[in-house]
């Protein structure tokens, strides 16, 4: 997906054209601490059923602190919220906004978000928030928005198998490799799938490796792919399909096509994926789903970093009511609504003392992955130009499919850095 930058001069020239804040039907007044008569929420997503009635709770939460305003819950589709975005900076937005993690720093340069700094000052769970989360909501010495949820992914395996095979699920790529070897040995199939179309897991084992994609040089994109650390966890990625450890038929497939169906009719042994693939592999074949669970991805001497994607929760900048929208912010990021957005969502809140309650820590697939949650958590560079290096150029999957049909490194991957560095510095005007 790509992102445009809106330059932040231009930003203010639209904010000051936006005539109201997001609730438009209140009484004017923008008074600190005054409450609208309806508090204008958007979410991203679709409105399931199970999210309409998990926001409809929330909302009654709210009301109990401001009995006479409304709250009116509007869903964007992701694949819209960029467009939206840019037409509430001249429009006048919501008084509450769910944003992409990866996003804050774009919406903030633009001026479209408040600054919550002082509002979250007096938010009692503020200091039970994971810091790396809540630093993302950090830019230019603001806070312009909090976390509230990530989606990390883990790795699957089946219990009863590693405990036939007197093995632990694997913590370090040598492990990894044991481990599969056995499964294979003994239950026949591959131990461990390797997807090439897997972004979010191949970057697990380039960061747990010390590499990166790309880093900023002055003003300066520069590509990564080629350096010593990154080609080296590239080349192990790639290397369990070379090697037979991994199907050579996940070569080009995600996660889900690689993956799903095999796991769930013991065609395979391990698998990344979120505790959210649990519905869609019991769609499939449940007998064995007492049988899953998770473990944090293993790196090259240890748990992984993962890519920390999810939402943040924000307050629009033109908004006459900033107190009562962090209000709502904080009723909807409270720790009592944690595991009931996990159990409609499959993700995780960003508070370190619920992913180590018992709560997520007995569900063999939300163990794992919750240990993951609460670990090193990253994104991916900080530049609308990697929409466009990831999902259309797919420049780094495109290098690790190379590498797992055969090609060389010193062939594949000084190529695709080039085209990495191009594009990230391209125009965005």
């Amino acid at each position: 997906m790509k992102f445009p930058k809106i330059a932040a001069a231009t930003a203010a020239v639209l904010l000051a054209a936006a005539c109201s804040g997001g609730s438009d039907d209140g009484d004017g007044s923008g008074g600190t601490g005054d409450a609208p008569e309806t508090l204008t929420v958007w979410r991203m997503g679709d409105a399931t059923e199970a999210q309409t009635a998990f926001m409809d709770t929330v909302s009654a939460q709210y009301q109990e602190q401001y009995p006479d305003t409304e709250v009116e819950v509007q869903w964007i589709p992701w694949g819209e919220f960029s467009q939206r975005f840019q037409t509430a900076l001249v429009s006048g937005g919501p008084d509450v906004v769910e944003i992409g993690n990866d996003q804050v720093s774009t919406w903030a340069d633009a001026g479209a978000l408040y600054d919550v700094a002082e509002l979250a000052e007096g938010w009692e769970d503020r200091e039970d928030i994971l810091e790396g989360a809540y630093a993302n909501g950090t830019f230019d010495d603001a806070q312009y928005s909090v976390p509230w949820y990530s989606g990390v992914r883990a790795l699957w395996y089946n219990a009863d198998w590693l405990r036939e095979l007197g093995q632990e699920p694997p913590e370090t790529w040598d492990d990894l490799v044991e481990v599969s070897e056995a499964i294979e040995a003994e239950y026949d199939v591959p131990g461990f799938a390797a997807p090439t179309d897997f972004m979010n897991g191949i970057a697990s084992f380039v960061w747990s490796n010390g590499g990166d994609f790309a880093t900023l040089e002055g003003n300066e994109w520069v590509g990564r792919l080629d350096s010593d650390a990154t080609a080296e966890a590239l080349e192990f990625y790639a290397g369990l399909t070379v090697d037979g450890v991994s199907p050579s038929a996940c070569i080009g497939l995600n996660e889900v096509d690689c993956a799903h169906a095999d796991f769930a009719n013991r065609e395979l042994g391990m698998f990344i994926d979120g505790p959210w693939a649990r519905a869609q592999i019991e769609d499939i074949n449940d007998e064995y789903a007492d049988q899953w669970a998770t473990a944090p991805i293993p790196g090259a001497e240890g748990m992984a970093p993962a890519f920390g994607g999810g939402s943040d929760l924000a307050v629009w900048n033109t908004t006459e009511y900033p107190e009562a929208a962090f209000d709502y912010i904080t009723t909807l990021n409270s720790k009592e609504n944690a595991l009931p957005y996990n159990e409609v969502s499959s993700m995780f809140p960003t508070y370190g003392d619920v992913l180590e309650s018992e709560e997520f820590q007995t569900d063999p697939v939300l163990a794992g992955a919750a240990t993951q949650a609460a670990g090193d958590l990253r994104l991916f560079p900080e530049t609308p130009n990697w929409g466009h290096v990831q999902w259309e150029l797919t420049t780094v999957q495109t290098a690790v499919q190379r590498l797992a049909e055969g090609e060389s490194a010193d062939d594949v991957l000084p190529e695709l850095n080039e085209e990495l560095t191009e594009a990230l510095n391209r125009s965005t005007e």
